[in-house]
């Protein structure tokens, strides 16, 4: 799971396009709806903070977790530029960890593990890991949100490679992505090529780094979140996303997912969006839920 080493310098850059203002009222909209307004939230793999930021912006005081101290750090310099009026409870804190073994002793409203986090953990084990720290950091009746590669969508919609240009005033990145499917480990291995060229000087540097991403099936996390004292109850859609299941195991909770459509790439924009949605409660007879 080490990886982001020089691809975190250019995080922001490869990503200035998603929407993480959306992404994160979704996120807000569903705890609200799901459990209580959250007060405060654990945010497991929060990359360079941006999905944090947003949450903070809605009174949410944020603290964030990564491996990567070159996210953080991009994370803390993005933040000293927005002003203390931005965050009505308090700036996001972005502290150094790992999701699987991180301790803070002390709970929070919501714990969150966005942008596919969980499809980093490769096997049950990093997954059950990271699945008992968020138990460990919730309060009673508090929603652990996470997204994935989602198995069915991975296997009917084969990755391909892809590329993408992108740019700003400063760099110019070309990133091609060649996947390669691991089918007997459930995992698909992505091969990034990156040339990076500074604008000002004209000169190129190469860059290569593999991301391992494992595509999970409902009934492994369900197994897997039972294992680790959270109960999952009910599944839907993401936003305006196409696919929703309900589930009941006699607790209220929810498990969302979703299934986005491959663009197919030819030196051109694309996206690849076989994610889910997944939302565990820990047991506790006072959540809200049903589908």
């Amino acid at each position: 799971m080490s990886v982001f080493h020089d691809y975190a310098r250019y995080y922001n850059l490869l990503y200035r396009g998603k929407d993480y203002a959306g992404e994160a009222a979704f996120v807000f909209d569903m705890l609200k709806e799901r459990a209580r307004p959250p007060r405060t939230l654990l945010d497991l793999g929060c990359g360079t903070g941006r999905h944090a930021v947003e949450m903070a912006r809605k009174g949410v005081s944020v603290t964030g977790v990564d491996m990567s101290e070159t996210m953080l750090e991009l994370g803390r310099e993005s933040m000293a530029n927005f002003a203390k009026e931005a965050f009505p409870a308090s700036v996001p804190e972005l502290r150094r960890g790992d999701a699987r073994t991180v301790r803070f002793g002390r709970k929070f409203d919501a714990v969150v593990s966005l942008f596919h986090v969980m499809s980093y953990q490769n096997t049950e084990e990093d997954a059950l890991a990271e699945l008992i720290t968020a138990r460990e950091h919730l309060e009673p009746g508090g929603l652990f949100l996470f997204d994935f590669w989602h198995g069915p969508g991975v296997l009917r919609d084969l990755p391909e490679c892809r590329e993408r240009i992108f740019e700003d005033g400063d760099t110019r990145v070309r990133r091609v992505a060649t996947p390669e499917l691991r089918a007997t480990e459930n995992v698909v291995v992505v091969n990034y090529a990156m040339s990076i060229t500074d604008r000002k000087s004209g000169r190129t540097t190469e860059l290569r780094e593999a991301h391992s991403m494992r595509y999970w099936f409902l009934p492994e996390l369900r197994h897997l979140a039972k294992q680790a004292g959270l109960r999952v109850v009910d599944a839907g859609g993401w936003g305006w996303r196409n696919v929703r299941l309900a589930l009941t195991t006699g607790m209220h909770g929810c498990l969302h997912h979703y299934e986005e459509k491959k663009h197919r790439c030819r030196h051109r924009q694309s996206s690849t969006g076989r994610r889910g949605k997944f939302s565990v409660y820990p047991g506790h007879a006072g959540c809200r839920g049903g589908a």
